[in-house]
């Protein structure tokens, strides 16, 4: 069983942990019911991992005994930042999962001029849920190191925080786009940036700034992706060909 803790929780001098978030205790108390002596995993989101056993488990607090401990490297030779246009309903959700699955250490919901959904005096709500799936999907896929979910971003902030990237993958439908395999080609980049448009893609004058400020203009193909389709496709062909495995 794995689960995350915050570090301020973990009192490695004392070979001591106590988890009080309320999620995690029920998660563990509750929902996987695993009492006094069961054997558990807990990581601190920065690398660190702690094994050991159950001391006590009550409706406020579970008391965990440090046996051994780890520090982890990422598995992934890049930092890689998913630029996502919300799209409709959802389906933030399922790509938020997605790209923690696949090693983005950076997600940042974005707001383009196409962008359908209206989530204003929603955002703080919409953010701490795509947080929380996020630590979810870390436990879930063994992650040492939890990933940011930024707050939401319009489409020229997007831009200027990626601008420090080796490179910047941004998806268009323009006939000047170049095939990802072209632009990933040849290139050891350490931190990446990838930029996923709505439902109705990017405006023409979105296409020509990010041009402009030196992004790889990039076609994925001759079939036109689903927004949370063409993030999946990008960052797993980045796993590829920047030899994960």
């Amino acid at each position: 069983m794995r689960f995350y803790v915050s570090p301020e929780s973990i009192f490695p001098d004392k070979n001591l942990i106590e988890v009080k978030d309320r999620d995690e205790v029920h998660h563990i108390r509750d929902v996987m019911r695993l009492k006094k002596g069961i054997r558990v995993t807990v990581f601190d989101g920065r690398g660190k991992e702690y094994s050991g056993s159950i001391k006590q488990a009550d409706r406020h607090s579970v008391v965990i005994d440090i046996e051994d401990r780890a520090d982890l490297i990422s598995r992934m030779p890049y930092d890689l930042a998913l630029y996502q246009a919300i799209p409709k309903k959802n389906k933030m959700d399922f790509i938020v999962e997605k790209a923690v699955e696949l090693g983005a250490s950076v997600i940042v919901p974005m707001l383009t001029e196409r962008t359908v959904p209206v989530i204003k005096d929603k955002e703080l709500k919409k953010t701490d849920r795509w947080r929380r799936i996020a630590k979810a999907a870390s436990k879930q896929c063994g992650r040492s190191v939890l990933p940011e979910v930024l707050e939401v971003a319009d489409f020229n902030s997007a831009l200027a925080m990626a601008a420090s990237s080796d490179l910047v993958v941004f998806a268009a439908l323009d006939k000047d786009s170049r095939p990802l395999k072209t632009i990933l080609r040849n290139k050891n980049p350490k931190k990446i940036s990838v930029f996923i448009g709505p439902e109705g893609d990017f405006s023409e004058p979105e296409i020509a700034l990010a041009r402009d400020k030196g992004c790889s203009i990039c076609s994925l193909g001759p079939s036109v992706l689903r927004s949370e389709t063409a993030a999946i496709y990008i960052m797993s062909s980045l796993s590829y060909e920047y030899s994960l495995i």
